[in-house]
This record gives C-alpha cells, structure tokens and sequence, in this order.
C-alpha cells in the first residue's frame, strides 16, 4: 500500500473517531436532558403534594363534622408537608398515610363541601404527576443501563433518579 493509501486509512480512520465522538457527545447531552427534565418533573410533582396536603388540611379544620377523623387528617397532612426534606421512603410513606386517611376520613359529599373539588383536582394532578415523573425516571434509567454510557461513564458522577411510589388514589368522594 502506499502513501496514498494509507492517506485514505487515515482520513477513514478520523472519520470514523469524529463519527463515534459525536454520538458519544449526543448521548451524554440526551442523558443531560433527561435528568434535568426528571428534575423539573419532581418540583412539579412536589407543587402538587404540598398542594394537596395544603387543601387536607384546609378540609380538616372546617369541613370534617367528625374530630377523630379531622385531627387524624391534620396530622397526615402535617406529615406529608413535613417530609417533603426528608428520605424518599419517608416521604413517600408521609404522602400514601395522607391518601389513606383521605379515605378514611368518612369527607362530605363532593357537591356540599366546597373544598371537596380542590381536593380531587389536587389529587388528580398529583396522580398525573407522578405518572410523568415515573416514566421520566424509567427512560433516565434505561439510558444510564446503556453499554456506551456505562463504558464511556457519559453520566459522570449523576445519581441516577429514583421512581415516586406511593398511593395516590383520588377519588375520595367524586360524584356518582
């Protein structure tokens, strides 16, 4: 081969790594992405909860006719707010204790009480939330099992985000 060829060897062989550090770099930008949309998706998500802890207890104070129940769902409420700085178990255990309690609670009927709609809509939007943020996490996740992110380490030193899991029922007293 002569010098000629092994000009085209080499001009092949700079293409090909340009080519290779391209999707690389496409790839590391993409996982980026994700987790910054995952971000913005657990801030959304968290809006909502406080929301609908704020609505509970809201509903505690003025709406519940029977104590037990009120003090219980001011507590679940409290808790939920409480640990939103906390561990995610813990946070999301505060967060299924308040959906649990909001179907214990024995609520007004949906069309006397007037913080009943919030209350659903609050809950509605936190379900869906969660729903986004799920399946953000579950592609983030995909893409850092990848064999080019793990080899070329294109996720640095990103904890790889964790799934929401808790009850998010809501519909607690939803016209028939």
């Amino acid at each position: 081969m002569g010098t000629v060829g092994w000009a085209w060897v080499g001009v092949g062989v700079a293409v090909l790594v340009a080519v290779v550090a391209l999707w690389l770099s496409w790839t590391a930008t993409r996982l980026d992405r994700m987790h910054l949309r995952a971000e913005a998706a657990m801030a959304a998500l968290q809006a909502q909860l406080q929301r609908r802890a704020a609505v509970a207890a809201e509903l505690a104070v003025g709406g519940l006719s029977n104590p037990a129940s009120a003090l219980a769902l001011l507590d679940a409420a409290r808790a939920a707010r409480e640990a939103e700085d906390g561990e995610p178990s813990e946070r999301w255990a505060a967060e299924s204790e308040l959906t649990g309690v909001l179907h214990e609670a024995g609520l007004p009927p949906y069309d006397v009480e007037p913080l009943m709609p919030d209350l659903v809509d609050a809950g509605r939007r936190a379900a869906l939330g969660r729903g986004i943020y799920n399946d953000l996490v579950a592609t983030t996740l995909a893409l850092h099992q990848r064999r080019r992110v793990r080899w070329f380490r294109l996720a640095g030193h990103a904890v790889p985000p964790q799934p929401a899991e808790f009850d998010d029922r809501y519909d607690f007293a939803a016209p028939e």
